[in-house]
């Protein structure tokens, strides 16, 4: 498989999942005000959902950049991946219509939990399967992952707290913060080696 084959199938996936996100709100019951404060909750929960998963997208976009070659363990590691995101729909319908109760929010952390892991493991795919010092290096640097874990772990521990559980969901948008503007480090990456091709393509002329 190509790598364009494989960005072509994650973004598919990934349009899949917010699309199912967004269908998941109801129409207000009636015209009036409160109709429309009653699906708030899931309003909230997909706006969250949207911005976690639009991250992902972007992050996504900018790792498969610095990719050489597609293998069979990248393309098993990007299914790992997508596997895990595609359970977001599920759990924001849950906590949107259950108005944010303990449960389904630590479920839901837990996914996104998860589908950070699963991010992490196709980064380390691609290094392994590419055999690039300067991808090891510039993921190697990186402190994004150690913030997203740790605000994600505060997250998960006010989830068992009664009348604090309602600030979980909301705290795993700051575990996401760094990693909104795409990730720098896989551009100079990919900067660099599309020079290191360009010289050696020069050098071949010569």
């Amino acid at each position: 498989m190509t790598k364009g084959r494989l960005e072509a199938f994650s973004d598919g996936i990934i349009a899949i999942i917010i699309t199912i996100t967004i269908l998941l709100i109801d129409l207000p019951q009636g015209n009036e005000w409160p109709d429309l404060l009653a699906i708030m909750p899931l309003v909230i929960c997909y706006l969250i959902s949207f911005i976690l998963v639009g991250t992902h997208w972007v992050n996504h976009h900018h790792l498969l950049q610095v990719a050489g070659e597609v293998n069979g363990k990248i393309l098993w590691a990007n299914l790992l991946y997508l596997f895990v995101l595609s359970f977001i729909p599920v759990t924001t319908g849950w906590v949107g219509k259950s108005c944010f109760s303990m449960i389904p929010v630590r479920v839901y952390i837990i996914v996104n939990m998860a589908s950070a892991v699963g991010y992490v493991l196709l980064e380390q795919a691609i290094i392994h399967s590419s055999d690039n010092d300067l991808i090891r290096m510039a993921v190697e640097e990186s402190r994004k992952e150690f913030w997203t874990f740790f605000v994600e772990a505060l997250a998960l521990a006010a989830s068992f707290i009664p009348e604090v559980h309602y600030a979980a969901c909301p705290l795993l948008v700051v575990a996401v913060l760094p990693w909104i503007i795409p990730d720098l480090r896989m551009k100079r990456v990919f900067d660099e080696i599309q020079r290191q091709k360009q010289s050696e393509e020069d050098d071949s002329k010569m």
